[in-house]
């Protein structure tokens, strides 16, 4: 079994270092970084720097909106790139907001931002509102979704597959329920109430947790999966991930799922996740890494590392996109479009680890990389 005191102390720490980073570029609300073991999968950026020469010349400004996971990325990554364009003498600026991934493909579906951030493709229900419109999906990053809890002196606690289909089903009512036991034979549970935190909006990170749970616990997850889930009326929704994080800190017996830079931020214990092969992993961004590296990528960039079967892999790995319309409007919006992408994709995947997210593999870098030059303007 890992102790959950290790990774606290991981985190703490490397919030020192990522201060320390930030203090040398732009400002970073609230970063940690990895454990420095190290990973061939992923791409490097140059140690010179991003190319920008043609910042001068970026004019158009970009609206986001979507991923609460992706959140904490884009608003380091575009901060950065902010400053860049700055100092080059451009006027353009990168804005997003973290409303969710349903809301985010919604409005750029409406035309009313200029990419969506989202943790899962567009349905084939939400096809529809794009008309004939191409939609291009550029993985980000990667990174844990963890399964959070707070409970008072235990600080501890492995999980397996169909022990938290049980939880988050509401069929275990309380911690020393023998399930929750078998997973921890060595820690004394106490009898408190468990009360299950889930998101009330539209999610990826639900779509992700729930999918997850359908493949690792199929004859014990009965709920589905998807981006909203009909949860037990005894269960208690919040928005966003910041929602389900304030209700597990200061709820004694709450557990719920989010991203792992969210879990840091507010110091939330995590458990060890069951993977595939039998083993407890932490959720670390090496970890991540490993179940990114084990992905198939199809043809559009998409890709699935849930439930990877390769050696350290964090099980609840999700990935994460930006959704970007292949023909643009206006030759201005497309040049900041491809500049923010290509700075992303290269020079910001250094920031990913010190963020508590995973890097992609070099494979899937480079086609992203690549896939860039297909934005067009008509």
């Amino acid at each position: 079994m890992k102790n959950r005191k290790g990774l606290a102390w991981l985190i703490a720490v490397l919030a020192v270092l990522s201060f320390l980073a930030a203090a040398c570029g732009s400002d970073s609300d609230g970063a940690s970084s990895s454990n420095g073991e190290g990973d061939s999968t992923t791409t490097a950026a140059s140690s010179e720097g991003p190319d920008t020469s043609g910042y001068a010349d970026l004019s158009a400004s970009l609206d986001g909106q979507g991923s609460s996971f992706q959140d904490t990325f884009q608003q380091q990554v575009s901060s950065d790139f902010n400053g860049l364009v700055s100092d080059a003498g451009g006027s353009a600026a990168v804005t997003y907001t973290k409303t969710g991934s349903s809301d985010g493909k919604k409005a750029l579906a409406d035309e009313t931002v200029d990419f969506a951030g989202s943790d899962s493709p567009i349905k084939e229900e939400e096809m529809a509102s794009f008309g004939d419109r191409e939609v291009l999906y550029f993985p980000l990053v990667g990174g844990p979704i963890t399964v959070s809890f707070n409970l008072e002196g235990i600080d501890t606690l492995n999980l397996g597959p169909d022990t938290i289909a049980k939880i988050f089903q509401t069929e275990i009512t309380s911690w020393d329920d023998e399930a929750i036991a078998a997973d921890n034979p060595d820690v004394d549970l106490p009898s408190t109430p468990v009360t299950v935190v889930h998101r009330s909006d539209g999610s990826g990170t639900t779509k992700n947790f729930t999918k997850w749970l359908t493949e690792a616990a199929p004859d014990t997850w009965t709920l589905d999966s998807g981006e909203e889930v009909e949860w037990d009326a005894k269960t208690t929704g919040a928005e966003k991930s910041t929602g389900v994080t304030a209700v597990i800190k200061d709820t004694d017996g709450a557990v719920g799922y989010v991203d792992l830079a969210d879990a840091a931020k507010e110091g939330l214990t995590v458990a060890a996740i069951g993977n595939a092969s039998g083993d407890f992993v932490d959720p670390t961004p090496d970890s991540a890494s490993a179940a990114l590296g084990a992905a198939d990528i199809a043809d559009d960039l998409t890709y699935d590392p849930l439930n990877a079967d390769a050696e350290g892999a964090y099980p609840i790995t999700s990935p994460t996109w930006m959704l970007v319309d292949k023909v643009q409007a206006d030759e201005a919006t497309a040049e900041s479009l491809k500049a923010y992408l290509a700075y992303v994709l290269t020079t910001g995947q250094e920031q990913a680890k010190t963020l508590l997210y995973a890097p992609l593999p070099a494979e899937l870098a480079e086609k992203a990389v690549a896939q860039i030059d297909e934005i067009t303007v008509g």
